[in-house]
């Protein structure tokens, strides 16, 4: 019977169509919770949310109608060219460039310092004023970072190599987005870390000596965790990675990020109100455990399955060499 099979390229583009629509959706909620905010003085900032919020719009709507097909010819030249992967290098570009300004708290957009006063220390901390405006941010950088990601995966052609080396890699592509985003929480944890050393450890009373300290560790837990995911990444991306190595890695950052969450959220630590310290911190602890567990679970899985291939495959020739001497006993 004639069967009807799907191209990888296809069933690649399926979930980059997601991640354009996700990004239209994000870009337009967070240019809406920008444009609403009355709070919002600073005005060179309030025109760089409102470019890159409009820019990544547009661009994203584009890229959503061209992978919908309803023109031919918009999707011949965008869907897995050149032109598509240019535009979303400038999307994850602008969003880099645009969101440590809308989280920074000096500025007021999405972030802002409140103390809790305490004898001569006032304890500054970031915690979220306009969630909207946070939150559909996040949601624009990550739906962004995924369908660049996936553009270079399938440029690269990663999502077929390696298949029949299965106990030897860590996973492949089926982890890449999961090192990305412990790649960025990584990056946000470094970005916090710095930001809070120089604004507020710096200031006379402005945090007590512990907490700086604490921060201190979150610093370099980020810097490890940024450097691991992405080398680990990139061989992920092109199905070059060890399931051996893979592990170790994620075991070194989950031990690193467990002590990271326990500083910089409990008792005197820098990040115990909700921002992006306290959510980068405990998601690097939760997506280093996720890679962790997976890989453990499936290089377990490779072991046992590899084994019960070899006797299966023993017993089937035991058996044709029984059925070979009864046809020539007959």
């Amino acid at each position: 019977m004639p069967t009807t099979t799907t191209s990888p390229t296809t069933s690649n583009q399926k979930p980059r169509f997601n991640s354009w629509a996700l990004l239209f959706l994000f870009s337009t909620l967070a240019l809406t919770a920008h444009e609403t905010d009355d709070s919002n003085a600073n005005a060179g900032a309030n025109k760089l949310v409102t470019a890159v919020s409009s820019i990544t719009l547009i661009i994203s709507a584009t890229a959503s109608i061209g992978h919908l097909g309803f023109s031919s010819l918009l999707s011949s030249l965008f869907v897995g060219t050149l032109i598509e992967g240019l535009l979303a290098l400038l999307s994850l570009a602008l969003w880099a460039g645009c969101l440590p300004i809308v989280m920074d708290p000096r500025k007021g957009l999405a972030q802002m310092y409140v103390g809790k006063q305490s004898d001569e220390v006032i304890d500054y901390q970031p915690i979220i004023s306009n969630a909207n405006l946070y939150f559909c941010s996040w949601g624009a950088a990550i739906c962004v970072l995924s369908v660049f990601a996936q553009y270079v995966r399938e440029r690269l052609s990663g999502g077929g190599v390696g298949s029949g080396n299965g106990s030897m890699r860590g996973g492949g592509m089926g982890y890449t987005n999961l090192w990305y985003l412990l790649g960025l929480a990584s990056v946000v944890v470094v970005i916090e870390g710095m930001r809070f050393k120089n604004q507020v450890c710096v200031i006379d009373g402005g945090a007590e000596t512990v907490t700086c300290g604490r921060n201190t560790y979150g610093l370099v837990t980020g810097i490890i965790g940024l450097i691991v995911s992405v080398i680990i990444s990139l061989f992920s991306t092109v199905g070059k990675d060890s399931a051996l190595v893979t592990t170790v890695s994620s075991f070194l950052c989950a031990i690193l990020y467990t002590i990271c969450a326990g500083l910089l959220t409990f008792d005197k630590g820098p990040a115990t109100y909700v921002g992006n310290q306290y959510l980068a911190a405990w998601s690097g602890f939760f997506l280093s455990f996720m890679i962790f567990g997976s890989v453990v679970k499936e290089f377990m899985g490779v072991a046992t399955g590899g084994g019960g291939g070899v006797t299966a495959n023993t017993s089937n020739n035991v058996e044709e060499e029984e059925e070979e001497n009864e046809m020539d006993t007959i």
